[in-house]
């Protein structure tokens, strides 16, 4: 056994056994089958995804109970917990595959949430000591996939012009639940508004708002937990999911996750807009929103090609 393997299944079965498992070796292999690319995970981010479960069960999010069903039934919870750089650009310009479950940056107010916690400034700062990082986009921490960032003024400029001008088209994919009707593309225009805290909602007629567009497509029906071999014994029923790609026409804040909740057709796992399978937290281990792809319109000359960047989920 390789001492990277060695070290992944200790810290999995000592989160296993505090967190309540009376079969911890078995538990173990369950998961290993049901996502065999577990034992491939480093040691450092296997390390950081439980840390971040001790968090929530900290802050009363989750309980041990449902963290131990959690890691068994929906071992990908362990996945990558690494920023990948996709594309870099010589005016400044870098784009990377950020994960889920990472806010972007700290806020001026506020610390780590647990010691392990990274952030993609943190990449950023490691991979360019002397620079300042610029984000040219927000991306919610929930969010994975294309972030797109600049290593100077110029080419902050430049990138967030893309967006601001609508210069760059965003893609999305995500997983919702229900099967939507639709049939070829739909838009979504409901004007937004701020809710209560952070959250956001749907204008009411009196309200003035913001205006807001969603161009959603159905990719594929099916449903989810996916039942298969090596999958964990689950009695919860199987849910009605639907991927979706998901086109930006404005970029307003949780734009996309409020249309979908507003049309019935929540983002699995999107515990602020109703997306949490058979209403529990702990049902599914991330919110399935994923930025896909960023393409450049009229300004295909600045980035040399078509498609600028795409990732898949």
């Amino acid at each position: 056994m390789s001492t990277s393997l060695m070290a992944v299944e200790e810290l999995v079965l000592r989160a296993l056994e505090s967190w309540g498992s009376t079969s911890l070796q078995s538990d173990f292999e369950e998961m290993c089958a049901a996502w065999p690319r577990l034992v491939q995970q480093r040691h450092e981010d296997v390390q950081a995804r439980l840390a971040q479960l001790e968090f929530l069960i900290r802050a009363e999010c989750l309980s041990t109970s449902k963290c131990l069903e959690l890691l068994r039934s929906q071992p990908r919870s362990l996945g990558d917990y690494r920023v990948k750089r996709l594309w870099e650009h010589p005016t400044g310009l870098v784009a990377v595959n950020k994960p889920f479950d990472m806010r972007i940056d700290l806020p001026k107010d506020g610390g780590r949430h647990w010691e392990e916690e990274l952030t993609v400034a943190d990449w950023f700062t490691a991979n360019f000591p002397k620079e300042k990082v610029r984000f040219c986009h927000q991306l919610d921490h929930a969010t994975s996939g294309v972030l797109l960032m600049a290593t100077n003024k110029a080419a902050g400029r430049v990138g967030s012009q893309l967006f601001e001008k609508r210069r760059v088209q965003k893609h999305y994919l995500a997983l919702v639940l229900n099967h939507p009707p639709w049939s070829g593309e739909v838009h979504l225009a409901e004007r937004l508004t701020d809710g209560a805290g952070f959250a956001r909602r749907v204008a009411s007629k009196d309200e003035q708002g913001e205006e807001a567009e969603t161009v959603a497509e159905v990719l594929k029906l099916g449903y989810w937990p996916k039942r298969g071999s090596g999958s964990h014994p689950c009695s919860r029923p199987a849910l009605p999911v639907a991927l979706l790609r998901l086109r930006l026409l404005t970029g307003r804040r949780h734009q996309i996750r409020v249309h979908l909740s507003a049309a019935g057709f929540p983002i699995l796992g999107d515990d602020t807009y109703g997306g949490n399978p058979w209403n529990d937290r702990a049902g599914s281990y991330r919110m399935f929103l994923h930025s896909h792809q960023l393409v450049p319109g009229r300004l295909r000359h600045v980035v040399g090609g078509e498609e600028f960047l795409s990732v898949a989920l």
